[in-house]
């Protein structure tokens, strides 16, 4: 009796496990390079931030704001609302944190930061997926 209920039970879980893992996909180049460009640029606007340079983080600003453009592109063709929400919400930190940086205000450029590091964490939790090899998939 009990192998009659959990043979059909392992089938499911393996079927279901198995079609999370072909769900998976490794991003394209493109994609690749506009993550790299993102993790460059946010390490550079640390230092950038700490010098008070509003014409680099202005600079910075910028490249997100156009990197934003480009995920954003991405997951409305794949359709993904959350992921759809997390670009539009980073591209807004990049144009605000750009604003704050042509004002020199510090006060904006902090809060603009931390709405971006924000919003790129909770997209590479939710869409992310780090393989032993340490590479990348999205999920």
């Amino acid at each position: 009796m009990h192998k009659r209920i959990a043979l059909p039970f392992m089938l499911t879980a393996t079927v279901a496990l198995g079609l999370t893992a072909i769900a998976n996909e490794k991003p394209s180049a493109d994609f690749q390079s506009v993550m790299k460009s993102n993790g460059a640029t946010t390490m550079a606007l640390r230092d950038h931030i700490t010098a008070k340079n509003y014409d680099a983080i202005a600079t910075d600003a910028a490249t997100l704001k156009a990197n934003f453009a480009k995920i954003e592109a991405f997951w409305t063709a794949k359709k993904v609302d959350d992921a759809i929400t997390f670009a539009k919400t980073g591209a807004k930190g990049a144009a605000d944190l750009e604003t704050a940086a042509k004002a020199k205000n510090d006060a904006g450029i902090a809060s603009a930061n931390m709405a971006i590091g924000g919003t790129c964490g909770g997209c590479h939790r939710a869409h992310r997926e780090q393989l032993p090899d340490k590479s990348y998939e999205i999920k």
